[in-house]
């Protein structure tokens, strides 16, 4: 039986994705949520299956000791998944460094905080995976996400790291890139600043608008099972066929950009 360790359990795609392992596949869950009663309501529902670690995924010292104590009693995981994060929205201008710091601190220094202090454990679990959290966010930009945008780039940039870093290890690592899904990623975890002259709020609030169908997080399952079930764990996988479509066509202008280089 696999032992897991999720951040961001307690919501959004992190919360299905831990329902679906402990209710689909009968296997223990670590979650990590800042939420003390989301953890005592998980802990009732799913009973010795989950093992709550109430942290800030912020917070790499505290972290690391509450960890320590959750494998002491669920046992030494041997599958990470990195689904803590929020979304920062504002205008690259109108954000204070502050707020982009704060983004990133959760985002990205927060994904490496559950990864590091794991990787020891793993190494000696044998066959272990690796799962980052990135977005469609972290391929493609829209306005009024810039602080967002930035550090979804920087998770695919650890996953692509953390691959060739674990080379000829038992450890597996690969980057999901979630489209839209009923989360409340945009609404109820959103963060949001004021949108100043000479910016056009409605304008750009439009433009931040993708379009695509916003799918029920449930959706996104066979995406993530794919990552974990399949021989060789893929190195990345988006959850919308209308994103991949989107991203194929920016793919390909780049390619066509680059090539132009070869011209000067």
């Amino acid at each position: 039986m696999n032992t897991w360790v999720i951040s961001g359990c307690s919501s959004g795609l992190g919360r299905c994705w831990t329902d679906s392992i402990i209710t689909g596949r009968k296997e223990r869950v670590i979650g990590i949520t800042r939420s003390t009663a989301a953890a005592e309501e998980m802990g009732k529902l799913y009973g010795d299956l989950f093992v709550a670690c109430v942290a800030n995924v912020d917070d790499a010292e505290t972290l690391a000791e509450k960890l320590a104590q959750a494998i002491r009693v669920a046992g030494k995981p041997n599958r990470i998944v990195t689904a803590a994060g929020y979304a920062q929205f504002g205008t690259l201008e109108d954000l204070s460094s502050e707020r982009i710091r704060d983004q990133f601190k959760t985002n990205v220094e927060g994904t490496l905080n559950v990864i590091r202090p794991l990787l020891p454990i793993l190494r000696e679990a044998g066959p272990s995976r690796i799962l980052l959290v990135s977005s469609m966010s972290g391929v493609a930009c829209w306005p009024l996400l810039g602080a967002y945008q930035i550090s979804k780039y920087a998770v695919e940039a650890i996953s692509d790291t953390l691959r060739r870093e674990l080379l000829g290890t038992d450890i597996q690592v690969g980057c999901i890139e979630p489209g839209p899904h009923k989360t409340g990623w945009a609404t109820t975890y959103a963060r949001r600043e004021e949108t100043s002259p000479p910016y056009h709020a409605a304008d750009l609030a439009a433009a931040a608008r993708c379009g695509y169908t916003i799918q029920e997080p449930s959706s996104s399952l066979p995406f993530f099972w794919n990552m974990f079930d399949a021989p060789v764990m893929p190195r990345r996988m988006a959850t919308s066929r209308e994103f991949v479509d989107f991203a194929i066509a920016e793919a390909e202008q780049k390619i066509q950009e680059w090539r132009l280089t070869l011209d000067y």
